[in-house]
């Protein structure tokens, strides 16, 4: 595992993120062990999925300027991804999501053991509970200081809405509506919406806040 993630915090190019990560991903579905170790989100595999992937789609955004490098941030900073802009300037990007994270390595646990129910994080009665947990985040975020810093919010929306054949189209406005509405001490906000498995529509699913 160490060597798989020895260079996870390098500076890299738009491209050489997207390289990174492609291959990242295709040496892990070529390991069933990794592939426990991703379900189970440990070590850098936590890095990687929950804030690596998330810096990747930013810079395939519009929002990152063509020939920038980005880099993954270890360890306690303050923030999760730093872009060096073409003009030299720093973007510094605090990376956040809700997640059930008991949930869902009891879930991982029960698939790596052979058990391929429907994982109760998809349930619908969680979908509620989900929706509550995300703005208060948005809340418990508002309430520190960012200063010198954009905030990318994180919603995973697929195994509460898509897979089940539903739109999160209305949450998705929700939410836009509850950021634009709440003040921040950050410089920008910036809401990533993940609504596939492995997104496939990344520049239309981050959207500028304010």
């Amino acid at each position: 595992m160490d060597e798989l993630f020895k260079d996870l915090d390098l500076y890299r190019t738009q491209e050489e993120m997207k390289q990174y990560f492609e291959h990242t991903q295709q040496m892990i579905h070529q390991n069933k062990e990794y592939i426990k170790l991703a379900r189970l989100k440990k070590g850098r595999f936590k890095k990687f999925f929950e804030e690596f992937y998330p810096l990747y789609c930013f810079s395939q955004s519009s929002y990152c300027p063509r020939n920038s490098k980005l880099k993954l941030i270890i360890g306690s900073q303050g923030y999760d991804g730093l872009i060096i802009q073409p003009d030299g300037t720093e973007k510094r990007i605090e990376i956040t999501s809700y997640k059930d994270g008991k949930l869902e390595f009891e879930d991982a646990q029960r698939v790596n053991s052979g058990n391929f129910a429907l994982p109760r994080i998809q349930t619908e009665g969680s979908v509620e509970e989900y929706i509550e947990k995300v703005l208060e985040n948005i809340q418990k975020k508002s309430k520190k200081d960012y200063s010198g810093a954009s905030i990318l919010f994180v919603v995973h929306t697929f195994h509460y809405f898509e897979a089940y054949g539903k739109s999160s189209a209305a949450f998705i406005r929700t939410l836009k509506k509850e950021m634009k509405n709440t003040d921040f001490r950050a410089d920008e906000i910036y809401l990533l919406e993940l609504n596939q498995p492995e997104s496939e529509s990344i520049k239309q699913n981050i959207h500028f806040i304010k």
